[in-house]
């Protein structure tokens, strides 16, 4: 009696991890969004993704701040990344961002940097 209780035990724990990660996994899935809707969504992690708004300032003094815009509407939305730059983002064309909106800007806890490819290039000069 006492094995089977056991077993049961078991069964249920094993059952209840794999709930548990089953729902983290589903937590860390960060969707790409429209700025309007990382915004509405504030302290939800979402990915936004746009070119860098060059028109803005860039600034870096142990935090990164710039502006991207989003190609469809043309809205701006400014970006904060607490972290080093990232080597490649003086070159970037596109950047997407990973974080939340905290009431004044997008707070980015990760960034993709896209860049321009050398290989663009070569075939420009063919």
């Amino acid at each position: 009696m006492k094995l089977k209780a056991g077993t049961t035990v078991a069964i249920v724990l094993i059952f209840g991890a794999l709930a548990y990660g089953a729902g983290q996994f589903v937590t860390n899935l960060t969707p790409y969004v429209s700025f309007q809707e990382a915004k509405a969504g504030k302290d939800r992690v979402f990915q936004v993704m746009g070119p860098l708004d060059r028109s803005q300032p860039i600034t870096y003094t142990g935090v990164l701040n710039f502006t991207i815009k989003e190609e469809k509407t043309g809205q701006t939305l400014p970006v904060r990344f607490k972290h080093s730059k990232p080597a490649n983002f003086d070159q970037a064309t596109q950047v997407t961002a990973i974080g939340s909106w905290n009431g004044e800007y997008f707070e980015a806890r990760k960034l993709l940097v896209k860049c321009p490819s050398k290989y663009e290039e070569e075939v420009k000069a063919n």
